[in-house]
């Protein structure tokens, strides 16, 4: 019996076996879309011969999408189990098909990077800060580099959608078929200021555009050719459009960055520091927007990439074009301007800009206007003469898309004079003249190394010459006695060769970034005033110095979720002059709360060494004087700053608000104080002192279809704290302006662009000295308020455009006080104490004319 029950299990095992076999070598075909799971078993089980088992009512809930052809039934059973969580098993010959109880596992999607760079479509510049945003993606967006490279890891897929957009081209959406290794070339076609956008989705984009950086604003330079302007070659009109941004006039003039001293902003043309930033006393700029293709602006706690500036970043990049020869000349009753671009093959460019002025030879009335000065104490007119002009030139080279050279040049020169006419009998007399000139050169190279590698070395030289002379008195009586004789004539000599590198490696969510350089500069000034009574010359200061400065940085960027970015960097420099290295930690955080609406925080640590400081005479008026710290370190600048803001983009919509705190230590200024006894001696000082700067900046702009409406705000304070001076108290900053507001509105019609600007600031401080006593106070200049409207007309043609249009500048007439300059003098009858009003100019009406040929 025993073996009989043997046998028969045996054959039984058998007999399953075989059915096994059997079923798995059954092949099934399948070409389903969107059938359900339990009828495709169904029809596989009816054709088959194959017996399923499962839950029907489920199965009926999975949809299909499957093709496959002569498939190992067993083999389909694992491809439907893997696809759809199921698990298996064969009992009996019938295969059991459930739902698989262990939590589905999240599918690991292949990565892939991309990369590109995107390009001026008419030039073939690569345009730097451009967003590419990725649309029907979770990948958040991305920003080109200085190359105009992008490069992002995306998951891996046939095709992807992309918006690019950058401020003054047409935002190009488009979708690329992705290969591996695949380098793209995204071209973007300027608007051209000529005509006005016709289609919603053709707009240009903004004026001033925030952007997806938060320490960075991009402003058009083209768009200075549609603003009420004096020059229309002149980029300050609208960099001053920025909320914190405004040019000084007067003497001391130059761009002020939050209540900063010009000095205390770096403004880099093409890795070139621009050192002197003004002509006309203080009513022009040096930066000509024709030569501009691209322009940012960084108002302060800018990250570790940048230093030895304590207020803000100026970055201009000089136009390229590599594909076809262009010519722009322009007129107007100041000076006339040419810029050219001639591109050699379509490897290398040569860029050059000539402004000069012929105003010395033809003393219009726009001349006159805006240097209309006269005294309040003793009635004058002043007769003055002016000459300046501007060179750049930039030889670029493109080798490839991933390697840019460049070699640089600029060349500015300014000649001021002013004479000073007293009443009929006056024995009063004043000259004044000062001539500078800033000269430039560097050598920029750009280069992707690989598609998340990029590196640039920079090189170059600047130096500056500055001589000031002035001559005033009161001429001697009817008798030939009383008469008194006062100079003033100072040197001031800058001279700076600098070399860097810098490199930013990406990878995944980081984004590393690493640089080191040195600066040598060279420092002297010689200042000589024979107004001290006696023999001896007290009044003067002669300083000689120069310096070796290092720096090296270390910065990650890091994408810690979808919507929040950080930075953390830190920077230092070694001075060799006080053999000390200087730490300086720098953070950053952006949090977007939606695609339109973010959140931004940015602060640090930033040390200056070479600066420009005031230099206050006796009488209080103001130089400032660039100079180097000495062994004790007295003069380095320390600044601490926080800025905290919220930005939105949307529809048009542009707003920007933001608070800030700077408090800045090591502050030092010269200061002429007298000295008593029988013989009284002036003598100038080195005070110490500290400031505080703190405020609010609002930006709202909205553009919509033919118009534009732009709105800025400044609220701020600015105080400074220098030992002996004011007794030591607190005083306002001779950069301080408690309101700023600026309201500017845009039209362009039928080939017409109508614009208009009103601009209110409150007073600024300035220094009141009474005649001889050497005490001083403060007071404030009246506001200044200036409303002006340009009409433009521009005409298109098959080889060129012609433009022409007039300006109407200050067209309440209102009286605007730039600047208060006192001398004094004495003979044996008493003293005298002469002030002069430096003043903006009157209602004046400005033509100009443009020719561009291409």
């Amino acid at each position: 019996m025993k073996a009989i029950k043997t046998q028969i299990i045996f054959c039984l095992i058998a007999c399953f076996l075989s059915v096994q076999a059997f079923a798995q070598q059954k092949q099934v075909t399948v070409n389903a879309k969107q059938q359900s799971l339990s009828s495709l078993l169904e029809d596989i089980a009816s054709k088959n011969d194959i017996q399923f088992a499962f839950d029907a009512n489920y199965f009926s809930q999975i949809k299909v999408d499957l093709k496959v052809e002569n498939q190992d039934i067993a083999d389909f059973v694992n491809l439907i189990c893997d696809k759809y969580h199921l698990l298996s098993e064969t009992i009996d010959g019938t295969i059991i098909l459930y739902k698989n109880p262990a939590p589905l596992l999240e599918p690991v999607a292949e990565m892939i990077k991309i990369s590109g760079v995107v390009q001026d479509e008419t030039t073939g510049e690569p345009l730097l800060f451009c967003h590419v945003g990725f649309v029907d993606s979770e990948m958040k967006g991305t920003t080109t580099n200085e190359l105009g490279i992008f490069t992002a890891t995306i998951e891996k897929q046939a095709q992807l959608q992309i918006a690019i957009s950058h401020l003054g081209y047409q935002r190009l959406d488009t979708t690329l078929n992705l290969q591996t290794g695949q380098f793209f070339t995204i071209k973007l076609h300027p608007f051209s200021i000529n005509i006005e956008a016709i289609q919603v989705f053709q707009q240009e984009k903004n004026v001033i555009e925030m952007g997806n950086q938060s320490e960075r604003i991009a402003f058009n330079p083209k768009q200075s050719a549609n603003l009420p302007r004096v020059d229309d070659s002149d980029l300050i009109s609208s960099l001053s459009l920025i909320p914190g941004v405004n040019f000084l006039g007067g003497q001391t003039s130059g761009i002020s960055i939050r209540g900063s001293s010009p000095s205390e902003n770096m403004v880099m043309l093409d890795g070139i520091p621009v050192l002197e930033t003004s002509h006309l006393f203080g009513n022009l700029s040096v930066l000509n927007s024709k030569y501009i293709s691209q322009a940012f602006v960084s108002r302060g706690a800018f990250d570790a990439t940048y230093g030895e500036r304590t207020s803000g970043v100026v970055e201009l990049k000089g136009k390229n074009n590599f594909y076809k020869p262009s010519l722009d000349l322009s007129a107007n009753l100041l000076n006339v301007s040419g810029t050219a671009n001639v591109p050699i093959g379509k490897v290398v460019s040569v860029s050059g800009s000539y402004r000069f002025s012929y105003i010395d030879r033809w003393e219009n009335y726009l001349y006159k206007q805006i240097l209309e000065q006269g005294s309040s104490d003793d009635e004058s007119t002043v007769s003055p003469f002016i000459q300046y002009d501007d060179v750049n030139v930039k030889v670029g080279i493109k080798p490839s898309d991933k390697h840019e050279i460049s070699f640089n040049f600029l060349n500015s020169y300014d000649l001021q004079v002013r004479d000073y006419q007293f009443k009929d009998g006056s024995r009063l007399f004043r000259y004044e003249d000062a001539v500078s000139e800033n000269r430039g050169m560097s050598a920029n190279w750009f280069y992707q190394t690989t598609p998340n590698f990029q590196q640039q070395i920079t090189a170059g030289y600047n130096d500056l010459t500055r001589d000031a002379y002035a001559h005033s008195g009161m001429g001697p009586n009817s008798q030939g006695n009383g008469g008194k004789d006062e100079k003033d004539e100072g040197n001031n000599y800058l001279e700076e060769f600098s070399a860097k590198w810098s490199g930013e490696l990406k990878t995944g969510r980081f984004t590393h970034q690493a640089g080191f350089g040195a600066n040598i500069n060279q420092v002297t000034y010689d200042y000589r005033s024979e107004r001290s009574t006696g023999n001896k010359l007290t009044d003067s200061i002669v300083f000689d110095s120069e310096t070796n400065l290092y720096h090296v940085y270390l910065q990650e960027k890091i994408t810690l979720f979808d919507k929040l970015e950080a930075r953390l960097g830190v920077r230092g420099n070694y001075f060799d002059i006080t053999q000390k290295f200087y730490l300086q930690p720098r953070f950053g955080l952006r949090y977007e709360i939606n695609d339109y609406l973010a959140v931004l925080y940015a602060g640090g640590i930033y040390n200056q060494f070479l600066t420009r400081i005031r230099k206050v005479d006796i009488d209080g008026n103001s130089d400032l004087v660039w100079f180097l710290p000495d062994e004790s370190g007295e003069g380095i600048l320390k600044a601490q700053q926080h800025v905290l803001g919220l930005q939105f983009d949307q529809n048009g919509w542009a707003v920007n608000v933001e608070g800030y705190y700077k408090k800045t230590d090591g502050r030092v200024n010269l200061f002429a104080e007298q000295t008593g006894g029988q013989q009284k001696l002036i003598e100038y000082n080195q005070r110490n002192g500290k400031s505080n700067n703190f405020g609010m900046d609002l930006l709202l702009q909205y553009k919509h279809g033919k118009f534009t409406h732009i709105l800025t705000t400044s609220v701020s304070k600015s105080e400074e704290q220098f030992e002996v001076f004011n007794n030591g108290e607190t005083y306002p900053s001779f950069d301080d302006q408690r309101v700023r507001l600026r309201w500017t509105e845009m039209a362009k019609i039928k080939g017409f662009v109508i614009a208009a600007n009103l601009v209110y600031n409150s007073g600024s401080p300035y220094l009141v000295t009474e005649s001889g006593s050497g005490n001083s106070e403060f007071d404030r200049l009246p506001y200044f308020m200036q409303a002006d409207i340009s009409f433009i007309k521009r005409f298109q043609y098959k080889f060129f455009n012609l433009s022409t249009g007039i300006s109407l500048m200050n067209i309440t007439n209102r009286e605007n006080i730039l600047e208060v300059d006192y001398f004094n003098v004495s003979d044996a009858t008493g003293s005298y104490s002469v002030r002069t009003d430096v003043t903006a100019m009157r209602f004046t009406p400005v033509f100009f004319l443009n020719i561009l040929l291409q």
